[in-house]
Parts: structure tokens; sequence; C-alpha cells
């Protein structure tokens, strides 16, 4: 259930900074075409925000793809023997994946 929640928020949040950088963009284009130094500057402030907070967004992500797949080799490994176990290390030491 947890698992669930956690995609449901990173979904809301990818989308909450999408939007953020969108309307960003629509207020500086608005500040562009009505000559509005001030709109700009929110605008351009907004877009770099809702960019920074999706590339934030996707970061996350990849770290929990990157933690649970390392939580998945652990447990294949724990069920091996110890000389098992070391000729996978040694394997994948020598020719990587």
């Amino acid at each position: 259930m947890t698992e669930r929640l956690r995609k449901l928020d990173l979904r809301n949040s990818q989308s909450a900074a999408l939007g953020v950088g969108a309307g960003g963009l629509l207020a500086l284009v608005l500040g562009l075409v009505l000559g509005s130094k001030l709109l700009r500057l929110v605008g351009l402030v907004a877009a770099a925000a809702g960019g920074g907070l999706y590339a934030r967004g996707r970061a996350a992500e990849r770290s929990e793809k990157i933690e649970q797949a390392q939580e998945k080799i652990r447990s294949e490994l724990d069920e091996l023997d110890p000389l098992a176990r070391a000729q996978v290390l040694e394997g994948l030491a020598t020719n990587g994946l």
C-alpha cells in the first residue's frame, strides 16, 4: 500500500512541477507581449522553479529504483552459499554486468 502511495505522490509532485513550469512560461510570454519586466521576471523564476522541482522528482524516482535493485540483488546473494556468492561477485567484478 505504501508503494502505491509513494508512486501517487511522485506523480502528483511531477504534475505540480510541470504546472508551475508551464505557468511560468505562460507568464514569461505574457510579460513579453505586454512589455512587463515584473511579469517576465516572475515567469522566468516560476519556470526555473518548475524545472528544478521536476528534476528533483525524477532524481528521487531514480534513487528509488536503484534502492529496489540493490535490495533485490542483496536478497538473491543472501540465498547463495558463501562459495557461490564469492563466484558471483568475482564474475561481476571481472566482467561487469
